[in-house]
């Protein structure tokens, strides 16, 4: 029989061994009983140097606070808990951890905490962020403003009324200390509309603090908003969260839409109350700097989705801002290109670059679902491709994935516009065959498909393609 233990926990020791979760046993009084071999990696301490000691021997904690002891006592798990803290070798740790109770037979014997290290996850956002930062600073001119931004409201590239009437409406917006919630689709430059507003504000001298609520683990959000305080399982040290951060500034939160309910239940009530508590800290701090959202999806969806709460959307939605999508604006497409090939050629060291007066075109037409990120993308990958000699860029410049959309453009614009010269009844059959063909083609020639697209039925489709001699390829 002690055998047949010994073999099974020699086996769970291995498997605890293998996997890439930190676990931590203790009993009710707080001391280890194992350490594997993941947490060994993400603390920087062996398992022979903490098993048979106590937590608060180990950790910055007391026997009193740590979370082993609350689930002890309490019976109850504590599930992914976001935790900053540093080792012994002064290394940050960033982790989420889960700490359950043991019984046996009803009798409590003990706890144990599930730890993700989120560490390497939070290295590359800030690498990202750092990356972004350069490259913008290559595409501006002016050298990034004192609190934070890139952007004001002056920088908006747009020729459209549509544009013309929201930069109005940001200009008002910018002058209330309301909740501002911008909706646009992804690449239409919410950020920059918000920085605009920002530096239009009174507030324009604090700083301003943007963050992409899809980008940050869910685990991570909370902590990275309310920031924590030292004490905070396994010595958590204190740290700032973006509330703090922000000051008497701004905080943007992009994609609010991404940022679970429960966490937006809590910031419903931070901007209800005006009041926050740091994790792990029972005292309340002001909130003291204004908060602007955006959405990328129709906020009335997102709430039929159940991503974004309904009583917070008419929290933030007191001044609501839509950014309409390039496809609706073209006016305004010309005047980024321009923009663009002028910047980029500055970057690049080329000059006098002008855009294919056919391609031009295609661009017009073209219906942009990345928007605005999408266009700046494909003139900087197609400027690239020129080569030293060439100063004109054309379809077969365009990047190799978005290159087939723009060629089968070309080729439907010039059967549509080609020249005739032959009479009305001719002109009448050409237009007729046409449009037949690219029905047909469209629907990959499904005949029923195509004739309820022209609003006709099968039959007539049919007689009307034997009549003009269409073989359906």
């Amino acid at each position: 029989m002690q055998d047949d233990q010994e073999e099974r926990l020699a086996l769970l020791e291995q498997v605890l061994d293998a996997i890439y979760e930190g676990v931590i046993v203790t009993d009710t009084e707080g001391k280890i009983l194992y350490f594997n071999k993941a947490l060994e990696k993400m603390e920087g301490l062996k398992s022979s140097e903490v098993v048979g000691h106590y937590l608060s021997e180990v950790y910055q904690v007391s026997p009193k606070t740590s979370e082993h002891h609350l689930v002890v006592k309490s019976g109850k798990p504590y599930k992914e808990k976001a935790r900053t803290y540093f080792t012994a070798e002064g290394k940050e740790i960033n982790l989420a951890a889960s700490s359950y109770p043991v019984c046996k037979k009803d009798k409590m014997i003990g706890a144990f905490s599930v730890c993700r290290d989120f560490t390497r996850i939070k290295d590359l956002i800030n690498k990202n962020m750092t990356l972004h930062r350069q490259m913008q600073s290559k595409l501006e001119d002016d050298k990034p403003l004192k609190n934070g931004t890139r952007y004001r409201l002056d920088d908006f590239i747009y020729a459209s009324d549509k544009i013309d009437r929201l930069i109005n409406q940001a200009q008002k917006a910018a002058l209330t200390d309301c909740p501002v919630l911008v909706y646009g689709e992804t690449g239409t430059g919410k950020e920059v509309l918000v920085q605009g507003i920002h530096n239009a504000s009174p507030r324009g001298d604090e700083p301003f603090i943007g963050i992409n609520c899809a980008a940050i683990p869910e685990t991570l959000l909370e902590s990275t908003l309310f920031g924590t305080v030292k004490g905070a399982f396994t010595g958590a040290e204190d740290s700032l969260g973006l509330f703090q951060q922000a000051g008497r500034g701004t905080l943007f939160l992009d994609e609010i839409n991404s940022m679970p309910p429960t966490l937006q239940a809590k910031l419903l009530r931070v901007l209800q109350e005006r009041r926050y508590r740091r994790v792990g800290c029972t005292r309340e701090l002001p909130l003291e700097c204004r908060i602007v959202t955006s959405t990328n999806v129709d906020p009335y969806a997102c709430i039929e989705q159940g991503t974004l709460r309904e009583d917070i959307y008419y929290r933030f939605a007191v001044f609501t801002l839509f950014i309409p999508p390039l496809r609706e604006r073209s006016y305004d497409i010309e005047e980024l290109v321009t923009y663009f090939i002028k910047n980029f050629c500055r970057v690049y060291g080329q000059r006098d670059v002008e855009l294919d007066p056919e391609l031009k075109q295609a661009f017009l037409n073209y219906h942009w679902p990345g928007n605005v990120r999408e266009l700046q993308h494909v003139i900087e990958s197609s400027l690239v491709m020129l080569n030293p000699d060439e100063n004109k860029i054309t379809f077969e410049h365009l990047p190799s994935f978005i290159r087939p959309k723009f060629l089968q453009h070309k080729t439907q614009q010039t059967l549509k516009y080609a020249p005739v010269k032959h009479d009305l009844r001719q002109i009448i059959r050409d237009t007729e065959r046409q449009v037949i063909e690219d029905a047909l083609r469209s629907h990959e020639g499904n005949i029923t498909r195509a004739a309820r697209s022209l609003g006709i039925v099968r039959q007539n489709l049919q007689y009307r393609m034997r009549k003009l001699g269409i073989k359906n390829q």
